[in-house]
């Protein structure tokens, strides 16, 4: 071949070695032992290349704890990717241009993928990944949050700014209508809609949480002790807010605290060794979380009941907040991530010795 064919060849020689959407990339996880507890940590990526899990309350992991949504530059650019947790085998969703590493989502019934690829929202089943664009952002804005679903799968959330402005969007299923339910000055962080009730909460950079009705009618800002709140979850039940405080007076430990949405009676859960992220399971009968503390940077799981710290594993991220620990459904594994070993990485652990199986 001369020289000048040699070149026009490498293009599609090229093409052909990147996986196509749909196919299935080889297992790429290892093992080790925890410096500090000396428990088996399973890392699920590598860390040659980054990799992210979706930007809470995005769902992450099936409902059968079997596949974990995340977003990885493994292929070269960031795309969806859906792991399968008993081989290890992670199956490529998207050949995005654009594609942001939270703005990634599971439909409420596992079975799309809700994704943006800036300026579009799309929506792709993962029974054909045949995608479809149901939403373009308005000219002149731009993506800051979301995509987020509802429990019963018939609106989408996500957060659009402008000039120094943040709304909160809602798209109606089906029919497509779009419709702003909040607007504010910065940024709208973190929408979580209610899973029991016809309501959404979310946090301010300020540190504010906020809760309205779906249809953003009722705002109010929830009266917290004095700080910021760093994270929020609404209850199992939907009739009470759970949200991680972090005090205004120097010194004191960043806690866990719920408030009851009809009595708003707030009450103290547990003082904490400084999470910086936290979830509770799915019966809020336990908490994970992860250290902001210089000494213990650790992923720790809490029992409510007796208030008491276990460590699982030391996560040495650079920003704690980062590392978003998750739990599966059915609490017999966590997950979480962390940079400790080169770019973002994913990791798990199981903890069925730990703690009882819930339901899904």
């Amino acid at each position: 071949m001369t020289r000048r064919a040699v070149l026009a060849a490498l293009p599609a020689a090229l093409r052909a070695q990147t996986p196509a959407k749909g196919q299935f990339l080889p297992v790429d996880w290892g093992r080790y032992p925890d410096p500090s507890t000396e428990l088996e940590v399973l890392r699920l990526t590598d860390a040659s290349y980054a990799s992210h899990l979706p930007a809470l309350p995005a769902r992450a992991v099936t409902a059968n704890s079997q596949q974990l949504l995340y977003v990885s530059t493994r292929t070269g650019s960031p795309q969806a990717h859906l792991l399968q947790l008993r081989d290890g085998r992670s199956r490529l969703l998207t050949a995005a241009s654009a594609l942001r590493p939270g703005a990634v989502s599971l439909t409420h019934d596992d079975r799309a993928l809700l994704f943006f690829d800036v300026p579009a929202l799309f929506l792709s089943p993962l029974s054909s990944l045949r995608e479809q664009e149901i939403y373009r952002l308005r000219d002149g804005h731009a993506w800051s949050g979301g995509p987020v679903t509802s429990p019963d799968g018939l609106s989408f959330y996500f957060v659009e700014t402008r000039d120094g402005s943040a709304e909160l969007r809602r798209l109606r299923r089906p029919g497509g209508a779009v419709e702003t339910i909040a607007a504010a000055e910065g940024l709208l962080l973190d929408p979580t809609p209610n899973p029991r009730r016809a309501m959404i909460c979310w946090r301010t950079p300020d540190g504010g949480l906020w809760t309205a009705t779906i249809d953003g009618s009722g705002p109010r800002r929830v009266e917290t002790p004095p700080g910021r709140v760093l994270q929020a979850h609404w209850s199992p039940d939907g009739q009470a807010l759970l949200y991680l405080l972090d005090p205004a007076e120097p010194g004191q430990l960043v806690s866990i605290r719920e408030q009851q949405l009809d009595s708003r009676a707030d009450a103290l859960v547990a003082k904490t060794s400084q999470y910086a992220a936290f979830m509770p399971n799915a019966n809020a009968s336990v908490f994970l979380g992860s250290s902001r503390s210089k000494v213990n940077p650790s992923v720790l799981i809490m029992l409510r009941i007796t208030r008491r710290e276990l460590t699982l594993c030391d996560h040495n991220a650079a920003d704690p907040a980062a590392t978003a620990p998750v739990f599966a459904p059915n609490s017999q594994r966590i997950f979480f991530q962390s940079d400790r070993h080169g770019q973002p990485a994913l990791y798990s652990m199981p903890v069925e010795r730990l703690l009882e199986k819930t339901g899904t």
